[in-house]
């Protein structure tokens, strides 16, 4: 990574480069963005491969979804502080893009109605380990961020109900970016700012990534 990618992330919101397919490679690329967030499993790398709906831990995208495209949504939403940047990394070429999806392309066809009720937004969080209330739009430091997984986030105040309705049909208008998976691609992304999601599985089941929590410094 240099400093070009440094200033890509910061002013686009995501960047991609090619790497060494190390775990203490890429943990130290990852050093470089920020501070490593642990996965709420306890580790540091986390990997990620596809999975059929019984294979899947109840409740995520690979139990809903299976082999199909993964919806749009942004990292640790289950948590009351996500992850600032998404680290990603595969070792070998797939035909399973990750899709990205940056705030301003959809925001900006938003009425302002529509900004008002996402600000204004009630969800609840349903984990295994607790339940608590967030909006799509949080305040972190004076750093303005956006929160959302259909999977785990539940509208619960007439703006968050009424705004959920809209950004799925808004999103839905819209052709994501569709990033591409070659040999020892590494593509960072700023979860804060960006909605991502995933490509079929299905004709490429063997399809592996290495992901790494950073949180900003």
């Amino acid at each position: 990574m240099n400093r070009d990618n440094y200033i890509e992330l910061k002013e686009k919101g995501w960047t991609e480069f090619y790497s060494g397919s190390s775990d203490t490679e890429l943990l130290d690329i990852a050093s470089e963005v920020g501070e490593i967030q642990k996965h709420p499993n306890g580790q540091l790398i986390f990997s990620l491969k596809p999975k059929l709906e019984n294979e899947a831990v109840n409740g995520t995208f690979s139990n809903i979804c299976g082999l199909s495209d993964f919806p749009l949504h942004t990292d640790m939403a289950f948590s009351k502080k996500p992850a600032r940047y998404v680290l990603m990394h595969s070792k070998n070429s797939n035909c399973c893009d990750t899709t990205l999806l940056p705030k301003n392309d959809f925001w900006d066809l938003l009425s302002d109605s529509e900004k008002y009720n996402a600000k204004r937004s009630i969800y609840l969080v349903k984990t295994k380990t607790e339940n608590f209330f967030t909006s799509f739009i949080f305040n972190e430091k004076s750093e303005i961020g956006i929160k959302y997984d259909s999977t785990c986030m539940f509208p619960i105040n007439k703006y968050a109900k009424e705004f959920d309705l809209s950004l799925k049909k808004v999103i839905s208008e819209i052709e994501p970016l569709n990033l591409k998976w070659t040999d020892g691609k590494t593509i960072i992304i700023d979860n804060w700012i960006n909605l991502h999601g995933r490509k079929s599985a299905f004709n490429d089941i063997n399809r592996e990534l290495k992901r790494i929590y950073i949180n900003k410094i």
